[in-house]
């Protein structure tokens, strides 16, 4: 990932708890809970705030969160008590497969090399009928933001292929409208279930 946008996160890690910590998520988590199993063990890759994996430990899976920000991984567990540890989503692999992954708005800061390899390693971090959840914002083009984060485009053809080859079917694709209400960012939110 890249080195600029892990130290925004880092400088910015305050600021940035307080603005996503209490987005309003809950229908889009319920819908990936749904096709969980009870006390899934899920992994949120790119956990910020860590408000995501304290909502899936409090429905009663065996969650954890990951993140590249060293300093939002200090707040979350600080602050929500939550499980989490710092490390790259891209070179991240785990020693047992989940029931689920969790990857909410983290994509977006992936070159299309490292999209390649992330859906690459769901060979071994997503158990055959796992479930995995991804959104990604469309039309945000490619190169660093206003604020120097890198963002890379995604479609959703391009997600359905990668997906294909990492074998995995579509459960269900939603367009919603931005949470953080910023009139001009729409998401792109994808379920699939790992099939081989």
């Amino acid at each position: 990932m890249d080195r600029a946008t892990i130290d925004y996160y880092n400088r910015n890690a305050d600021a940035y708890y307080w603005a996503t910590v209490a987005v309003d998520l809950d229908a889009v988590r319920k819908q990936f809970a749904s096709y969980l199993p009870p006390e899934a063990r899920v992994i949120d890759l790119g956990c910020g705030s860590g408000r995501d994996v304290m909502a899936f430990a409090d429905m009663g899976h065996d969650a954890v969160g990951l993140d590249a920000s060293a300093e939002l991984v200090r707040l979350a567990k600080e602050r929500l008590e939550i499980n989490a540890m710092t490390g790259d989503m891209v070179q991240w692999k785990a020693s047992e497969p989940y029931d689920g992954i969790w990857a909410c708005a983290s994509l977006i800061h992936l070159t299309d090399t490292e999209r390649k390899k992330f859906f690459g390693n769901l060979e071994s971090n997503l158990k055959k009928g796992g479930v995995i959840f991804i959104s990604v914002r469309e039309g945000i083009g490619t190169g660093p933001d206003h604020e120097g984060r890198y963002m890379n485009d995604c479609s959703e053809a391009e997600l359905r292929a990668a997906l294909e080859v990492a074998g995995c079917e579509i459960l269900d694709v939603r367009r919603t409208s931005d949470a953080m209400d910023r009139s001009s960012v729409h998401w792109l939110n994808v379920y699939a279930r790992k099939t081989r």
